[in-house]
């Protein structure tokens, strides 16, 4: 039941959290979605990309290693404190201790991270002063995001003392 922008969301954030490939099976929600885009196949040759999309599905009594079902209402609030989409912690939860990381790598560039940030390791969320708000990115900053965003702060101003960014992820 996911819009297609949705679906697009979790194949991107798919690969940000390190998995090779994320895929949806194409269905009607995507067949209309494609349909009547600038480059989509017009004619015979929809026809026939239709007819073969349909059958790009998942085998019957196919095997999964693991089936995953989150209820994402019940997931707490989280916020970045980093520059990365891993980076994130609970609103109620503290900056962490890179120190704490073995890998070697990891640990620099969460380092790193806090130093762009300007933050401390140990600080609770919530302790920390907003000074700017960036809403948008390549992920989550098409237009069905922004709408939702700006029902959120409609009626309301930004602050004098934050600066408040709104980037769109294209112009497509």
């Amino acid at each position: 039941s996911l819009s297609m922008e949705g679906r697009m969301t979790i194949c991107n954030m798919s690969i940000e959290g390190g998995a090779r490939a994320g895929l949806i099976a194409a269905d009607e929600t995507t067949f209309a979605y494609v349909k009547d885009k600038p480059r989509a196949p017009k004619g015979a040759a929809w026809d026939a990309a239709l007819e073969y999309w349909k059958t790009l599905q998942t085998d019957e009594g196919a095997h999964f290693d693991k089936v995953i079902v989150l209820d994402a209402a019940k997931l707490p609030p989280i916020v970045s404190w980093g520059s990365s989409p891993e980076d994130v912690v609970s609103v109620q939860g503290i900056v962490p201790n890179p120190e704490d990381i073995s890998d070697e790598n990891k640990r620099t560039s969460k380092l790193r991270a806090l130093d762009y940030m300007g933050l401390t390791p140990g600080t609770k969320i919530t302790d920390i002063t907003l000074d700017r708000v960036f809403i948008g990115s390549c992920t989550n900053g098409r237009i069905e995001d922004l709408r939702a965003v700006a029902k959120v702060v409609e009626g309301k101003t930004v602050s004098p003392h934050v600066d408040a960014m709104i980037v769109p992820g294209s112009g497509l």
